[in-house]
């Protein structure tokens, strides 16, 4: 959502919705450019000064999971993304045999490669990036005590929304019906042409985005390309439901219990 033009894709929220319930980190960047871990939480510490400077309370709401976590953890102090280093790593996956880029991690940090999926090449690719940028095994710069939870400055009140399976995958299968009836197609190729979106942009991983550009580029006919986003967003969404699960402070809340979530929220407001 913080990518400008990708509005089907991510179901933003309408124009009418924006005006009468304003958000933050809506339309903020161009999908030319890559909006980071790191740029969110530095705008997230922005936002929630400025919220307390109007006397007010900052809600952080979605699925967005590993940037809440990194928001209220605090994040590592690490070089910025190395574009064209990470395009000298996707020629070399693509020269060489399945793995190769996790044999190269085995090889320079065994200890971080141990801890991680021989497929999470977000991971994979991170890791080696940081060690061509500052000479150091990541695993060693993660050690380093440098981060600064949210919870040194503020109160926090965290909510995790829960409802039953089969429910939740049906709103996902009538959801992407109106995504694709509303013209996600259309924006899709709107994206290309208007944007110089990088092969391995997060746009192009994102779930929607990632079946309609494989669709365009006849991978697949229209219908494969609904299975597979569909079975894209169910997986997110059980990696959510997974995350949630594990986290600590959180109250659970079944969707149609809005009366736990209204008291819980004025319970939070009384605490400024």
């Amino acid at each position: 959502m913080v990518y400008k033009g990708c509005d089907i894709g991510s179901a933003k929220p309408t124009k009418d919705i924006l005006e009468e319930f304003p958000h933050e980190m809506i339309d903020i960047v161009s999908p030319s450019e890559i909006f980071t871990v790191s740029d969110f939480c530095t705008l997230s510490n922005k936002i929630i000064e400025k919220s307390h400077k109007a006397n007010k309370l900052p809600l952080f709401v979605g699925g967005s999971m590993m940037y809440f976590k990194s928001l209220l953890d605090g994040i590592h102090n690490l070089p910025d993304r190395d574009n064209n280093f990470r395009e000298e790593l996707e020629k070399l996956k693509l020269k060489n045999k399945p793995y190769f880029l996790y044999k190269l991690l085995e090889k320079k940090d065994p200890e971080y490669a141990q801890g991680i999926d021989k497929n999470d090449e977000i991971r994979i690719v991170r890791a080696l990036e940081v060690i061509n940028r500052t000479g150091s095994p990541l695993s060693n710069l993660l050690k380093e005590n440098n981060k600064e939870p949210l919870s040194n400055k503020y109160s926090i009140s965290q909510f995790g929304i829960l409802d039953d399976r089969s429910l939740i995958h049906e709103r996902i299968k009538e959801r992407l019906k109106l995504i694709l009836s509303s013209g996600l197609e259309e924006e899709a190729i709107m994206l290309e042409q208007n944007y110089d979106i990088a092969e391995n942009h997060p746009i192009r991983k994102s779930v929607n985005y990632k079946q309609i550009f494989n669709y365009l580029n006849g991978e697949y006919d229209i219908e494969t390309f609904f299975e597979k986003a569909l079975f894209g967003t169910r997986q997110l969404a059980k990696r959510q439901t997974t995350w949630i699960r594990g986290w600590k402070d959180f109250t659970e809340i079944k969707i149609g219990d809005l009366t736990t979530l209204e008291n819980n929220l004025k319970k939070a407001i009384s605490l400024l």
